[in-house]
């Protein structure tokens, strides 16, 4: 008996994105917020059964971001989100001002962190990136990108001077 394309092998260990979206039941910008808070990136199969203009991941990785306890924070958010905008189509401004009390969806990050840097050492390493990013950002002058305003560069400076600080103490 012949087996069908995509079912055995290398190829099946992907998935498309598209797929996933389905799979996942979230938006697409839902899953790429998802996919960059849990550092999951798409892969580039040898096989790719679907095409090749396609974005494909491993179906370990989709498995992982099922279970994770975000997903439900965003469904939960988008609840919210329908219910406060209903509220202030209908101009019920107490309703939209308790359920912005009340329902408001909080979800910290905090798990995440850990999972990436388990140990202090392992956040240290890391921090190269993010450290040139404001000391870049601290030198630019605020003209040079939209969205780059003087204040944001007078934090950048304020965070650097900081570190130094630190490292010199």
């Amino acid at each position: 008996r012949e087996t069908k394309k995509g079912v055995k092998g290398i190829a099946s260990n992907y998935i498309h994105r598209t797929k996933a979206v389905r799979r996942l039941q979230v938006s697409l910008k839902d899953f790429r917020r998802l996919c960059i808070l849990k550092g999951i990136y798409p892969r580039d199969p040898k096989k790719k059964p679907h095409g090749k203009d396609k974005t494909y991941y491993h179906i370990k990785d989709i498995k992982f971001l099922m279970h994770e306890p975000l997903l439900k924070k965003f469904r939960e958010m988008k609840i919210f989100l329908k219910r406060h905008k209903k509220a202030l189509i209908k101009r019920e401004f107490n309703e939209a001002k308790i359920l912005e009390k009340t329902m408001k969806p909080v979800y910290n990050l905090d798990h995440l962190v850990k999972e990436r840097y388990p140990s202090f050492i392992d956040a240290i390493r890391d921090l190269d990136d993010p450290l040139c990013m404001i000391f870049l950002f601290a030198l630019l002058p605020s003209e040079t990108c939209k969205g780059h305003e003087a204040k944001v560069s007078a934090e950048c400076l304020r965070l650097a001077m900081e570190f130094q600080h630190w490292v010199v103490k």
